[in-house]
């Protein structure tokens, strides 16, 4: 008899989000991805031309080129809801990637073009594979931060979320939740 075959995370990676405002209207959220010092060594290994030092603007983008454009397939792992229904996660804008000798950040902009609504109003912000090969965790200090918001009046937390996965079922995450007021 043989045992089933599960997947468990190879890849390690705390998450932050900022949500990005301009007036009254949600414009974008700068995601940064630090990486464990495991993968984070194997992609400097793999994808930057030094062996020490910062990343010059060409090992960013090929870092962007052939190890970051390919998830856009996966949406970029981020999910956003925006009261309560889901917005398309099409694009990454303004890449860029720093290596500090031990981890790898990675870091990029969704644009959005969200109107709140008269009222209250709720943005959740989370990067999360399904598969469970990266095991995405909020970063335990700045998670969550807002730029530009003081017309919205844009409060964000993190807030506990179970999510499935393929292989494991539902695993409880921690997510961006923000409330806020829109005006008429």
């Amino acid at each position: 008899m043989t045992a089933p075959v599960a997947a468990h995370p190879h890849v390690f990676i705390d998450y932050s989000a900022t949500v990005l405002c301009q007036r009254d209207k949600i414009v974008g959220v700068r995601i940064a991805w630090t990486f464990d010092e495991m993968y984070s060594a194997s992609l400097y290994h793999d994808y930057t031309s030094q062996p020490k030092g910062p990343l010059t603007r060409a090992d960013i983008a090929r870092l962007h080129d052939e190890a970051f454009k390919d998830s856009a397939d996966e949406h970029y792992f981020t999910d956003i809801v925006f009261n309560g229904k889901s917005v398309p996660v099409n694009q990454a804008t303004a890449f860029t990637a720093s290596y500090d000798g031990r981890k790898m950040t990675y870091r990029f902009t969704v644009p959005l073009a969200l109107s709140p609504a008269t009222g209250a109003n709720t943005l959740d912000i989370d990067s999360f594979d399904t598969e469970f090969y990266i095991d995405f965790e909020l970063a335990k200090r700045g998670a969550a931060a807002v730029a530009d918001g003081g017309q919205l009046r844009l409060a964000c937390a993190p807030t506990p979320l179970t999510k499935d996965t393929t292989t494991f079922g539902p695993l409880t995450t921690h997510i961006v939740r923000c409330h806020f007021s829109g005006t008429a």
